[in-house]
């Protein structure tokens, strides 16, 4: 923290400096705040730390276990006033005691704002502790990590729904994941808001599908409705409760006829802290 408050303080220092130099030169020039200078220079790097809790951990249509807790910590630098980095790192542990699952996701991103709408392009690297299927089993369920590129867009469409797109390639497996969603955002009252989101996913090359158990190689993974609370409850952090439904498509239907069946609602609360 000193070492960024030195930083930022000697940057102000220079374009107070900077500015008065030019005054000295017989130019007019306008009054530099000390004070906005730090905070201009604050506000292009930002961060959240999240921790939740949700009674199914359901990633992209298709399940993973049951009482999971996670973590999640981002960081973001504005690059340019369109461009925008941002980085994180995931961990979730599933605590239900008939299934050993953890997975640790480290992402990188790129962001941006043209007046069409947002453009992502980014990189995920997932680790599986346990395998990918949990229980550290062998064969193809045991499958430890994978690397994954993706390209994104989003915009607002109309009546203030924003709409989504999404592909994904899985450099482990050579296959690609596709989807599209929508969301909507109601605010309540100065301090409580409320989220929809709805989301459709498909799968090619058999993407994460048990195609020897008659799940399609080619096909719909799930459809995800999702009902969000969030509350405000200080300056910079914010309680979530959802409410969530997952219809599993023909690619996932066998995958998770066991556990969850076709049709299955969950649920879920997070905590965020921006910085």
């Amino acid at each position: 923290m000193k070492l960024k408050t030195l930083l930022i303080t000697t940057i102000g220092a220079f374009a107070i400096a900077g500015a008065n130099t030019t005054a000295n030169a017989g130019d007019t020039a306008p009054a530099v705040d000390p004070k906005a200078v730090v905070e201009e220079a604050e506000s292009t790097f930002s961060g959240e730390l999240s921790v939740g809790y949700d009674t199914r951990y359901i990633f992209r249509g298709l399940w993973f276990g049951n009482n999971t807790a996670w973590g999640n910590l981002e960081f973001s630098k504005q690059i340019t006033s369109k461009l925008t980095w941002s980085a994180n790192v995931f961990y979730t542990d599933v605590m239900d005691n008939d299934l050993a699952y953890t997975e640790g996701n480290l992402g990188t991103a790129l962001s941006y704002e043209s007046n069409v709408g947002t453009f992502g392009l980014g990189m995920t690297y997932y680790r599986f502790f346990d395998g990918f299927s949990g229980d550290n089993q062998s064969g193809p369920a045991g499958q430890r990590d994978t690397t994954e590129l993706y390209i994104s867009y989003s915009r607002e469409l109309f009546y203030g729904i924003t709409g989504s797109l999404l592909a994904a390639y899985d450099f482990r497996i050579d296959a690609q994941y596709l989807e599209a969603g929508l969301g909507k955002s109601w605010e309540i009252c100065e301090t409580v808001s409320l989220d929809t989101s709805f989301a459709v996913g498909y799968g090619l090359n058999d993407y994460y599908s048990k195609v020897l158990a008659g799940d399609d190689a080619n096909g719909f993974t799930h459809i995800l409705v999702s009902v969000g609370l969030p509350i405000k409850v200080t300056e910079n952090s914010v309680l979530r409760p959802h409410v969530s439904a997952n219809f599993s498509g023909d690619s996932r239907s066998n995958s998770n006829a066991a556990a969850i069946g076709d049709e299955e609602v969950f649920y879920g609360i997070s905590f965020a802290v921006s910085f």
